[in-house]
């Protein structure tokens, strides 16, 4: 177990070192640390939750050169905001209870528990402080049942979110351009407007990763002031 979750750790570490040479992305204010053998976050490791339900999918990462040319430009370009979030999307028995155990351990810490409401069977939950709005996020989604046939594969995930300032079609260009074949952009669309382009760029150890690129739609401040609601 502990060689598997190295070779998890190990493309985390060298995709944060990677995020970490943009200044903006502001790491050192990330809820988020990875070891050698632990994803360390407010509410403890997260490995034992990813790794309870892996994916089906095989084992394959794109070349990790590709992400860094792609910071690179972005940073480049002065097209980076922020890193908005970090988070994770695993299965569990019980959605009740989990959203009952983070609180208890959230209530112990300095941070506090968010909900964003959902139409669906979602149970979307951040960690934080939306008093400091700009500063990331952790995000957790605790999936308890889905129709969705392609749930076996694509959970567990981690995603990396990082705000621009560009359009669906700057980010859709850019990405296809650096990544070339090895990545199909999909474009997260809510009342006809495109909010983040998904890059999946793999699997490690059965658990998907994923840089979400947000497009300049995204309203930041508002979401985390008006639409966050606070639980503990």
């Amino acid at each position: 177990m502990l060689r598997k979750m190295n070779n998890l750790n190990k493309t985390l570490e060298e995709i944060f070192q990677i995020l970490s040479s943009c200044r903006k992305l502001e790491l050192n204010e990330c809820p988020v640390r990875v070891n050698y053998a632990q994803i360390i976050t407010p509410i403890g490791d997260m490995s034992p939750v990813l790794f309870n339900h892996k994916s089906k999918l095989k084992n394959q990462i794109i070349d990790i050169t590709s992400i860094k040319r792609l910071i690179e430009v972005l940073n480049h370009n002065d097209s980076i905001i922020r890193l908005n979030h970090i988070g994770f999307c695993y299965k569990v028995a019980s959605q009740e209870n989990e959203k009952k155990r983070i609180a208890e351990i959230v209530q112990k810490t300095n941070f506090h528990l968010y909900q964003e409401e959902s139409n669906d069977d979602g149970l979307w939950l951040f960690i934080g402080n939306t008093k400091k709005w700009e500063k990331p996020l952790l995000e957790l989604l605790p999936i308890e049942k889905s129709d969705d046939r392609w749930v076996e594969y694509f959970l567990p995930h981690i995603q990396f979110d990082v705000d621009t300032n560009l359009t669906a079609e700057d980010i859709n260009k850019l990405a296809k351009k650096v990544f070339s074949k090895n990545i199909t952009p999909y474009h997260i669309i809510i009342d006809g407007i495109t909010y983040i382009v998904r890059n999946r760029l793999g699997v490690i150890d059965g658990v998907n990763i994923f840089l979400d690129l947000a497009t300049n739609s995204r309203n930041v401040k508002f979401h985390r002031q008006n639409i966050l609601r606070k639980i503990s």
